[in-house]
């Protein structure tokens, strides 16, 4: 009997848990994306935004994974500490990162507004706080940076920490005024909405098996039927391996927890974070205060772990105490709710977003590493544009799956 995952608050009531386009799978779909979060929704709706004749399948309702799972904040920046990736690619390069993520989180805004979603969104700011001089030391390297490049970002001392965190805890931040907060899940909603009423076909409920390449077509196998497609997509993230297990090691699964408290005095507008992002918390507009992170402190830093069935109890004791820990007004909080979910994360932080090397028709969108909500909208719009056949705009050569060519040659 397989176990059901954790409860997370923004699936309490979700309207896509079993949603079907139609009774029976489709025999034949120009293309089949595999996975219902964010990835998978977006690639669907701009695929038929190109009329593109799509399939969706996704092995539990929409929203299901790491999207309906998450802390529901949304910021430009890569997923890596910025100053890791000036090291590692020169400043050009994580420039390029920094603009193809802010794009898309100003695409997701105008989406919303035009398609009038539901979904919580704001971009009330985000600041990264430091607890140590180290971190100090890097949010001033980062600001310095992001200056240098037009972005419009505020330094702040431990004076100005204590008057706009309510906190004596951290010694600096960073403010940026670009971040923001949503309901990732109902994001999610919203785009199949759209996806759909251009003709998509979702699926939910159908896990693929297997995909095998025959007489020049791929046949994506589940247990409802088989799909004949000319494009699979595989927007699958941390479940990547279990159809491509060459890159077991290239995306590995990694699980993230979360909790939300009942309603308190409202403390801050913004999202918030530690430096090196082992904790990350933002309150919602009414009054609850959603936090997570802590995932450091077990012996395997939770990865290689896809079990989102269970609640990890050093985590979770962690995760209780650090509000009333850091914050004198929130000594008495208590929370309401706590879930697990599963991140994929990538050995340099990037995500993989275009075709697979020697495997003709196969696509891929994954490996997030923990920073989806800022990539994934205009993931799904690259591989698109490149199934259409067109230049992919404003892309980032270095999110490219060549770049992990040894491993597709096993």
């Amino acid at each position: 009997m397989t176990m059901e995952p954790t409860q997370s608050f923004w699936l309490n009531q979700s309207p896509y848990e079993d949603f079907q386009s139609t009774p029976e799978l489709p025999r034949k779909s120009e293309v089949v994306v595999i996975g219902g979060g964010i990835t998978g929704v977006s690639t669907a709706y701009w695929l038929r935004s190109n009329d593109v004749e799509v399939t969706l399948l996704e092995q539990r309702g929409l929203s299901g994974g790491a999207t309906g799972r998450n802390a529901g904040g949304i910021a430009p920046g890569p997923a890596e500490r910025l100053s890791q990736v000036v090291k590692r690619y020169g400043p050009d390069t994580a420039r390029d990162i920094w603009n193809y993520t802010y794009e898309c989180t100003q695409a997701i805004k105008q989406f919303v507004i035009e398609h009038q979603v539901d979904c919580n969104l704001s971009f009330s700011g985000r600041v990264s706080l430091a607890l140590s001089l180290a971190e100090l030391s890097q949010l001033q390297e980062e600001a310095d940076f992001l200056t240098r490049h037009g972005r419009p970002v505020e330094y702040w001392d431990a004076a100005t920490c204590v008057q706009r965190i309510h906190s004596t805890a951290f010694r600096g931040g960073l403010f940026s005024p670009e971040g923001g907060s949503l309901w990732p899940a109902k994001l999610v909603f919203g785009i199949a909405e759209q996806a759909l009423r251009l003709g998509a076909n979702i699926q939910a409920q159908t896990e693929v098996h297997a995909i095998e390449s025959e007489n020049n077509s791929l046949i994506v196998k589940t247990a409802r039927g088989n799909v004949q497609a000319q494009h699979v997509v595989y927007a699958t993230n941390a479940w990547t391996r279990h159809l491509l297990p060459f890159l077991s090691d290239t995306i590995r699964p990694v699980r993230g927890q979360m909790v939300i408290t009942q309603p308190v005095l409202h403390l801050w507008p913004y999202g918030l974070s530690t430096n090196f992002g082992y904790e990350y918390w933002g309150q919602r507009t009414d009054g609850r205060i959603v936090l997570g992170g802590m995932r450091w402190l077990t012996s395997t830093r939770e990865e290689n772990n896809e079990d989102d069935t269970v609640i990890e109890p050093m985590v979770s004791k962690s995760l209780h105490e650090f509000l009333p820990k850091h914050f004198p007004e929130l000594q008495d909080v208590q929370v309401e709710q706590e879930w697990t979910g599963i991140m994929g994360f990538t050995p340099d932080g990037n995500p993989l977003i275009g075709p697979l090397p020697g495997r003709p028709g196969e696509y891929i969108a994954a490996g997030f590493s923990g920073h989806g909500m800022s990539v994934t909208f205009y993931a799904g719009k690259t591989v698109a544009e490149m199934i259409v056949g067109q230049g992919p705009e404003n892309f980032v050569e270095a999110f490219l799956p060549m770049r992990f060519a040894e491993t597709f040659a096993c």
